[in-house]
């Protein structure tokens, strides 16, 4: 009687929890084809996570933020947090040219590992693209659960995530109507111009709830984004873009306009010049853009990694890139 009792507790529980997620429907358009794109093994294990990642974003950051604070105080606690977020939940710095290829690209990418030279982590480096692809414009997540207002998106609500796929795209606005629109191809290139004048980096994230692969391009900031975050308490949530700025020094007049408009701290003076910190650097160009005299310059560095140029990918992989 007793595990009769407790049975139907579990039930109505697993129900109503059901239901709130489908916003009190029985199942919304959306969630079959997201189902059947996780696949029946995926959905009875990290699909679950997946899915409550796309319906509640907010709580899920604030969770996953207070988890890599508590246990990042402790060197066994940062490789805890390493293996059990970072390598499974990354994002990779794109240039602005690089998300824009991203959107803009006008032929299918096959599913494909892009390597560890490219995204340096043991797993959720996959990426598959569509000529024909569609776009939504959502909330972010880390931005929005801070308590304090975001220094560097003018106002709320923080609409600078560019999710990317038909079927998560679906999902999204039926789940989440209030806090997300569809986008248009030039549309979501307007709104990476937008974001990238505002002064935050482009990001291709991963997850590994989401089939291992790259799923949205994330405009992040300094002081909210849990990549940031995650670097500040010394785990290595992204990863850098494949290059590096360089300063002209002779056309570097040391006017100071972009001393503080690194994301990352790369830039310092010294004799009256701009220079920049190698090892802060990860080569998002915001200061290659915003040097008024023009002194800064993006190079490819090996040391820094592959881009991830879509232009350059297709049924080879990688190879035309090494």
């Amino acid at each position: 009687m007793v595990w009769i009792i407790v049975s139907m507790g579990l039930i109505t529980v697993i129900l109503v929890v059901w239901l709130w997620t489908e916003r009190w429907h029985l199942m919304l358009p959306g969630t079959w084809p997201a189902l059947k794109w996780l696949g029946f093994r995926n959905t009875l294990t990290l699909g679950w996570h997946g899915i409550w990642y796309g319906r509640w974003t907010v709580p899920y950051i604030r969770a996953l933020s207070g988890y890599a604070n508590f246990f990042s105080r402790w060197e066994r606690g940062k490789r805890l947090v390493d293996s059990t977020v970072a390598q499974r939940y990354h994002g990779k710095v794109l240039t602005h040219e690089l998300a824009r290829a991203i959107i803009k690209i006008d032929r299918d990418i096959p599913l494909q590992d892009l390597g560890d030279r490219m995204i340096p982590y043991s797993r959720a480096r996959d990426i598959i693209l569509s000529a024909n692809d569609e776009y939504a414009l959502y909330q972010c997540g880390c931005k929005t659960s801070r308590h304090e207002p975001c220094k560097v998106v003018p106002e709320k609500p923080y609409m600078t995530c560019i999710l990317i796929g038909k079927t998560l795209v679906d999902f999204l606005l039926e789940h989440n109507p209030d806090i997300s629109r569809r986008l248009t191809r030039d549309e979501a290139l307007e709104s990476l111009e937008k974001f990238h004048n505002w002064g935050l980096v482009h990001n291709a994230w991963f997850k590994d709830a989401l089939k291992d692969q790259f799923y949205v391009i994330c405009n992040c900031c300094s002081c909210c984004c849990l990549g940031f975050e995650s670097m500040r308490l010394g785990v290595k949530q992204l990863a850098p873009s494949g290059y590096v700025a360089v300063v002209n020094e002779d056309a570097c007049r040391g006017c100071e306009s972009i001393l503080d408009c690194c994301p990352f701290g790369a830039i310092y003076m010294e004799d009256g010049k701009s220079h920049v910190d190698w090892d802060k650097c990860m080569g998002c160009g915001i200061c290659e853009s915003k040097c008024p005299n023009h002194a800064r310059t993006l190079v490819l560095d090996a040391r820094k990694g592959l881009p991830m140029d879509v232009r350059k990918l297709g049924n080879a992989g990688i190879d035309s890139q090494a």
